[in-house]
């Protein structure tokens, strides 16, 4: 999961211009202050860098902190994982 948690970090950074040092899994998304096209930019790369489709305004998908999107997109790793048919 750090692995997860550092490239999704380090796609927050890059696409918001924000100081990759001052995010933690802890901080808030809104305390960020993204633009909403930086944030379709960042969930474009989120989707694409983890072949993976981010349901935006799904309910059960609710992203306060970057945590949340790191367990977001471990969660929607999983579920592809399961669904894939295995190769036996």
């Amino acid at each position: 999961m750090a692995d997860i948690a550092d490239r999704i970090i380090e796609i927050i950074a890059k696409e918001a211009k924000l100081e990759r040092d001052k995010l933690t899994l802890d901080t808030r998304l809104q305390d960020l202050k993204i633009e909403s096209l930086d944030l379709v930019q960042i969930l474009f790369a989120i989707e694409d860098e983890f072949d993976v489709y981010v349901p935006y305004n799904d309910e059960a998908y609710k992203l306060d902190t970057l945590g949340d999107v790191v367990k977001g997109v471990n969660r929607l790793i999983a579920e592809k994982q399961a669904e894939a048919p295995s190769k036996t």
